[in-house]
């Protein structure tokens, strides 16, 4: 019985580990398709490439480091928000694969057409090769 149970409980581990390293295959799209048809890509992991404007790295008042920009791709433009001061500049070619919201409440705040580009969100920012 004791033997069984190890058995079980081994099972459930290793299940849970392979779980934890699949990772989600970003759609890919354009910025133009997200503002066309936000529904279709809400609470999705998208990538979408483009170039940085507006940006801004900022800390909270709770001391927390983000960086946000506008990602321009064809004339078209949506916000990208992530945690920390991401190692970007103004007009470079970047790579971006965050999770789409066509509209985020958080605290007080609304947030509209926006890719959460942080890490625990399976996002990041890259700069396009």
């Amino acid at each position: 019985m004791r033997t069984l149970i190890w058995i079980a409980m081994c099972a459930l581990v290793w299940s849970g580990t392979v779980a934890q390293q699949q990772k989600p295959t970003p759609i890919k799209t354009t910025v133009a398709a997200l503002l066309a048809e936000p529904d279709k890509f809400h609470r999705k992991l998208v990538q979408v490439e483009g170039e940085v404007d507006d940006l801004k790295k900022k800390t909270s008042r709770a001391g927390n480091a983000y960086t946000t920009f506008k990602l321009d791709s064809e004339g078209k433009q949506i916000t990208v928000f992530s945690y920390g001061h991401l190692a970007i500049s103004e007009n470079d070619k970047v790579v971006v694969i965050g999770k789409f919201y066509k509209v985020r409440r958080v605290g007080r705040a609304t947030f509209i057409n926006e890719i959460d580009a942080s890490p625990k969100e399976g996002g990041s920012v890259r700069r396009k090769e």
